[in-house]
């Protein structure tokens, strides 16, 4: 009807447009309708009929306007843990053994943790070379928690300890970050999963992800470019040679026998060597070690146990040269050898592998 009235004003009024039907023909006023309603048209679309254009936010982009996909994770958006509000443990760290390995005081006793979901360059693995940012990893980590009071966290998924008797835990310092989370998100480690999955895993893979496109750390192409071979060759003298594997009197390796410092079913066939328990001071806590062999072992991951209390003697590690003597002192916080009944002693490497046998005669 809105229309119609413009029309009409325009026209004139009804009386008129019957004259000029009369006097011009209906097929000039037809004409001037037409041209009528072309100029409502021009000013005013949704008054002649028109459909309103759609907004922006209806109109389907076209793929040449969609925008490049965001990377899945970045530094900006990869989500960091949240420190738990309760079931933490207080310790104290004490040494740094490697990037992904440290010792903490717990409880009053010495305990060495090994850190879940992440996975370092090795420094000091007994049977591989120094890898590319394994000693920057060390220094990371040792300049984030060394000394510090930190809280240790379990993940029953990946039971308590691992198969070297170490505490698996992830490590938090008391301003709330997760010091495993911080390790691969600065490109110091690798996400790693063992057998399970665990708490905090998709976080840890984003970190990864984020720390690759940003070629953070051992991710630059000038560093390590993600692989663990050194940019450039590590001198060979630079880490000890490794221990070959204890074998019986027939030249067989030994099988894996650790169990938690059970009574050993290869203690007749220990070959002691290429390290041998030379003497346990049970009173004073002391175990003697001699390297029998013609290279340097790293003692690193070795464990040395009590079988009377299924015990494990804290405090062997570092290098012994060839030949070398050397006494170590159990550093736990309490005694774990028996000086009233006999209290056998064995050695084993980080294989598992008994490689000496002391029977306490």
């Amino acid at each position: 009807m809105e229309t119609l009235n413009r029309l009409i004003h325009i026209l004139g009024s009804r009386g008129t447009i019957r004259r000029r039907m009369t006097a011009a023909g209906a097929h000039r006023f037809i004409i001037a309708c037409v041209a009528a309603l072309a100029f409502i048209a021009t000013f005013n679309p949704v008054a002649a009929g028109a459909r309103p254009a759609p907004t922006v936010a209806a109109q389907r982009p076209s793929t040449s306007d969609t925008a490049t996909p965001v990377p899945t994770a970045t530094p900006a958006n990869s989500q960091a843990p949240s420190m738990p509000t309760g079931g933490l443990e207080r310790a104290v760290v004490r040494a740094i053994v490697d990037g992904d390995t440290l010792d903490v005081t717990l409880k009053g006793r010495t305990r060495r943790v090994r850190l879940i979901g992440v996975d370092t360059p090795e420094t000091t693995h007994p049977s591989r070379p120094v890898e590319c940012f394994g000693r920057e990893a060390t220094r990371f980590l040792t300049e984030l928690v060394n000394g510090q009071t930190v809280f240790l966290e379990a993940d029953p998924s990946q039971g308590d300890r691992d198969r070297y008797n170490r505490l698996l835990r992830f490590v938090w310092l008391p301003d709330g970050r997760l010091v495993n989370y911080e390790i691969i998100a600065q490109g110091y480690g690798f996400e790693y999963t063992f057998n399970a999955p665990y708490a905090y895993q998709d976080q840890f893979k984003a970190a990864q992800r984020a720390a690759r496109e940003v070629q953070a750390g051992l991710w630059a192409p000038d560093a390590c470019n993600g692989e663990r071979t050194p940019a450039t060759a590590t001198p060979a003298t630079t880490a000890p040679s490794p221990a070959a594997p204890p074998t019986t009197g027939g030249n067989q390796p030994l099988p894996p026998s650790y169990n938690r410092c059970r009574a050993d079913p290869n203690a007749a066939r220990a070959p002691n060597a290429p390290v041998a328990i030379v003497s346990v001071d049970k009173r004073a806590e002391t175990v003697t070690l001699r390297n029998v062999s013609s290279e340097p072992i790293n003692l690193d991951g070795w464990i040395m146990c009590s079988f009377k209390g299924s015990q494990i003697h804290q405090g062997v590690g570092g290098t012994l040269a060839p030949g070398e003597t050397r006494a170590f002192t159990h550093t736990g916080g309490s005694s774990i050898w028996n000086n009233r009944e006999s209290d056998p002693g064995g050695l084993y490497d980080p294989q598992g592998r008994l490689v000496s046998y002391w029977p306490d005669r």
